[in-house]
């Protein structure tokens, strides 16, 4: 009896799996939207030799990114944040103290960001580790970089504090045939020398 259900459930999934293994034929071609062709454009403009300009570029074109922290649960926390700006190699952020994500980043004071492209199928992964500062001129220059946060927080700055990463790294990954993978490691002037 069982034999006969395992035969029944092939005879009925042999059409499917033959259809979903049929390669297409050469000479079709899948469309680009316009949109995946100027994205294209632009991926394909940057200069892969230098990490930095291509997280830049890409946080530039992405402004609000998806970033990953350990809840104080130890279960994954995901939420959108906004990378404020780069000075001298250092990639700055802020976050609010009443935040989840700010009691949760003085816990475990690591972050993973990514942004994804899904017309391209490409996307930026970055991570390191994260160094709060209450220096208020990278609190003005947050609120200088976010018309978002000067109007949540304009009235109250005291409740923000910047944090810069250290030991950053970013990975760039691609689909699409015409870009390269690559990885980066991002060193800064806030990160330990070691002898």
């Amino acid at each position: 009896m069982k034999m006969i259900a395992v035969l029944l459930a092939l005879a009925l999934l042999l059409p499917v799996l033959t259809a979903c293994g049929k390669a297409e034929e050469p000479s079709q071609s899948i469309p680009v939207s316009e949109n995946e062709s100027d994205t294209l454009a632009f991926f394909m403009s940057l200069d892969y030799s230098d990490g930095m300009s291509v997280v830049k570029a890409i946080f530039a074109r992405w402004p609000l990114q998806y970033g990953t922290t350990l809840g104080l649960n130890g279960a994954p926390q995901i939420r959108p944040i906004e990378f404020k700006f780069e000075e001298d190699g250092v990639l700055y952020f802020d976050t609010v103290t009443f935040y989840r994500s700010y009691q949760e980043m003085k816990e475990y004071p690591y972050i993973q960001l990514c942004i994804c492209d899904q017309e391209t199928m490409t996307y930026l992964r970055l991570g390191g580790k994260v160094n709060f500062t209450d220096d208020p001129e990278i609190i003005d220059r947050c609120f200088a970089e976010s018309p978002v946060l000067t109007s949540q927080f304009g009235n109250n700055r005291d409740v923000v504090i910047g944090y810069y990463l250290t030991e950053v790294w970013a990975e760039f990954s691609s689909f699409s045939p015409e870009l390269a993978n690559k990885t980066y490691t991002l060193p800064n002037k806030y990160d330990k020398v070691e002898n």
